[in-house]
C-alpha cells in the first residue's frame, strides 16, 4: 500500500509541479526545460539507482550507445523546434479553419486553457498512437523503429535510443494534427510538459506500483510489455491507454511483473551497442536479413541441427514468424 501511495505521489506530484512551472514562467519553453524539465529527468535517472525494478547491470557498450542517443536527441529536438515553428507560422489556428473549410468557432483555441490542454493531449497522443503502431508494423517504418527496441532493459537513459528519421517522422505527424485543432500555443506547451512527465516514467526502472491506474496510463508497468521480444505482448502503443482498449492492442498479462525477455526477436548481426551501426541499419537491414536466411538455410538442410531463433528482431512487423519463448 505504501508503495502505490508513492508512485501514486511521485506521478501526480510531478505533473502538477510541471503545470506549475509552465504558469509560472507564463508558458516560455527555455526557463521551463531549465527549472523543470532537465531536473526531472535528472531526478529520474537517479531514482532507478536508489529504487530500481531490475539491477543496474550494463551490457559492453550500452552506456556509451546511449549518451550519443542523447546527445543526438538534443540536435534533432532543435531541428524538430524549428520545423514545429515553422508549421504554427504557416497553419496558424489550422488549415481547415485558416482557408474557410470549417468556421473559426470550431476551432479549440475558443476553448477554456483546460479543455484546449485536454484537446492537445488526447488528439496529440492518439496521433502517437497511430505513428507508433505503424512503426510495429509496416516494414519500412520497422527498420527505423527497431533501434529504440534493442535495449535489454527499460530505463530514462535508452528512452531516447532512437534512430533520428524515426523521432523525427513521429513527432512531426502528432505535432502538425493537433494544430489543425485550431489550439493554442500555450495550450499545446502545457499539453507537452504533461506529455514529457508521463512518457519519462515510461522508461524508469524504479519499482513503482501504479494499481489500476495501469488500465488508464501507460505507465512503467504497462510499457515494459511494449519492449517484450514476443510479438503478441509488444503492445501498448500509448500514453492514453484509452486508444489501446479501443483497437485491441492492451496488454496487462495478469500474474507476471514483467516480460521474460526485452529486446528484438531475432537480433542476430544487428548493431545492438553500436551507435554508427544503429543509425545504418536501413542501409543494411536487407544483408542483414539475408544473412539470417542463409544461416537458417544452412542449419535446415538433412543432418544439420534445426535453428532456433536467437531472442531478439528484425522480424519484428505483423505478419512475421512467431517467436518462440526465449531462453
Amino acid at each position: 500500500m505504501v508503495r502505490h501511495c508513492v508512485s501514486w505521489l511521485f506521478l501526480f506530484g510531478s505533473v502538477a509541479l510541471g503545470i506549475a512551472t509552465v504558469l509560472h514562467f507564463d508558458f516560455d519553453p527555455a526557463p521551463i526545460a531549465t527549472h523543470f524539465l532537465f531536473p526531472y529527468y535528472a531526478l529520474c535517472t537517479g531514482l532507478q539507482y536508489v529504487w530500481p525494478e531490475t539491477p543496474n547491470r550494463f551490457e559492453r557498450g550500452e552506456v556509451l550507445t546511449d549518451v550519443l542517443h542523447n546527445l543526438m536527441l538534443i540536435a534533432v529536438t532543435g531541428f524538430q523546434n524549428f520545423v514545429i515553428h515553422a508549421l504554427v507560422a504557416l497553419t496558424g489556428t489550422g488549415l481547415l479553419f485558416q482557408y474557410g473549410v470549417l468556421s473559426d468557432a470550431w476551432a479549440a483555441h475558443h476553448l477554456p486553457l483546460w479543455g484546449q490542454v485536454l484537446v492537445a493531449w488526447l488528439v496529440f497522443d492518439f496521433m502517437f498512437y497511430v505513428t507508433h503502431r505503424i512503426g510495429h508494423e509496416v516494414d519500412f517504418f520497422w527498420r527505423l523503429h527497431s533501434v529504440h527496441h534493442c535495449a535489454h532493459r527499460l530505463s530514462v537513459l535508452n528512452a531516447s535510443r532512437a534512430h533520428p528519421l524515426d523521432l523525427i517522422w513521429r513527432r512531426i505527424v502528432p505535432v502538425f494534427v493537433t494544430f489543425q485543432t485550431g489550439v493554442s500555443q500555450e495550450a499545446f506547451i502545457l499539453s507537452g510538459v504533461i506529455g514529457s512527465v508521463l512518457a519519462t516514467i515510461t522508461h524508469m526502472n524504479v519499482r513503482f506500483r501504479f494499481g489500476w491506474l495501469n488500465y488508464l496510463i501507460g505507465t512503467n508497468e504497462i510499457h515494459r510489455w511494449h519492449h517484450s521480444n514476443r510479438i503478441e505482448e509488444a503492445k501498448n502503443y500509448s500514453i492514453v491507454m484509452l486508444w489501446d482498449h479501443l483497437f485491441g492492442t492492451f496488454v496487462y498479462p495478469q500474474g507476471r511483473r514483467a516480460p521474460e525477455r526485452l529486446g528484438l526477436f531475432d537480433e542476430r548481426h544487428y548493431p545492438l551497442h553500436g551507435f554508427l551501426g544503429q543509425q545504418l541499419v536501413p542501409l543494411t537491414w536487407a544483408r542483414m536479413k539475408a544473412r539470417r536466411a542463409r544461416e537458417d538455410a544452412s542449419l535446415a538442410q538433412p543432418g544439420s541441427m534445426a535453428a532456433t531463433p536467437a531472442p531478439g528482431g528484425l522480424a519484428h512487423p505483423a505478419g512475421a514468424p512467431q517467436p518462440t519463448a526465449a531462453p
